[in-house]
């Protein structure tokens, strides 16, 4: 259990850059530069540093995730879909929070969680047999957990969610196996979907006429890492990749494109 009253509220994420000592999305901030402000360590010190503590996870599966820091409590997810939540400066674990990933899961390259969002003091993380659980950061417990997509059909989740107002977003990978991608967003307080983008459009939506037959239904452009925010203009930034199929000369030329595309919230309020 952390005794502490958690505040990330929106309005603090979007000023996430004024607070270099924490990491507050997966990218650091909207912008997603991935850049530290932090200036204790430089090319003159950099020499003299040495390890202070060591957290090893309970996996043997790839390990790529991006921890969030928050007011000291670091949180990170270890493979396949447990969250854990340490002290940043002792690496005391706190808590675990076990996922029990469905056995339909099948993601192409490897069983890999890439990170967690965080609203209030709620966690979001997606995972590898495409459903989006709520945790609380104080404890551990679930809050829910919403099922997104069929995992036996090939849909997979490995990104860090992000967290803009009061929405959850998300995408699915599993562009190997011809599912058809999408990005959606989720109400924060109860996981219901409060709209979803198809990355390939179906017929009568624009762009559809550049699918030959049914191949939209199973196209992929799959989603598989998190996207950007502009406040100023309200859009969010995805890249879409992973056609399906990846490489086939059978139906002809074929090549891997990595589109960018980017969508419009409509104004919620704050939360």
């Amino acid at each position: 259990m952390i005794q502490k009253i958690f505040d990330v509220i929106s309005e603090r994420l979007l000023r996430a850059r004024e607070e270099p000592q924490n990491w507050l999305t997966y990218s650091g901030s909207y912008m997603s530069q991935r850049y530290s402000a932090l200036q204790q360590i430089n090319a003159a010190n950099v020499k003299n540093l040495e390890l202070q503590w060591v957290f090893q996870a309970q996996s043997l599966q790839k390990f790529e995730t991006t921890p969030l820091v928050v007011d000291g409590i670091m949180y990170l997810t270890q493979s396949p879909n447990d969250v854990v939540a340490l002290d940043a400066k002792t690496g005391r674990v706190f808590w675990v929070y076990h996922y029990a990933t469905s056995p339909d899961s099948r993601p192409c390259c490897g069983i890999v969680n890439r990170g967690l969002a965080i609203l209030g003091d709620t966690l979001f993380m997606a995972t590898v047999d495409a459903h989006l659980v709520a945790v609380d950061a104080r404890n551990g417990h679930a809050i829910w957990n919403n099922k997104l997509a069929d995992a036996a059909a090939g849909y997979a989740m490995t990104m860090a969610p992000l967290v803009v107002k009061d929405k959850v977003i998300v995408g699915v990978a599993g562009g190997e196996y011809g599912i058809r991608g999408f990005i959606a967003a989720y109400e924060a307080h109860n996981g219901k979907e409060a709209w979803r983008f198809n990355t390939i459009p179906e017929p009568g939506e624009p762009g559809h006429e550049t699918w030959h037959g049914d191949d939209w239904k199973h196209g992929s452009a799959a989603v598989w890492l998190t996207g950007s925010y502009d406040p100023d203009l309200n859009l969010t930034y995805w890249g879409t990749g992973n056609p399906g199929p990846d490489w086939n000369p059978g139906n002809g030329p074929a090549t891997i494109s990595i589109p960018i595309a980017s969508w419009r919230l409509s104004p919620t309020p704050e939360s």
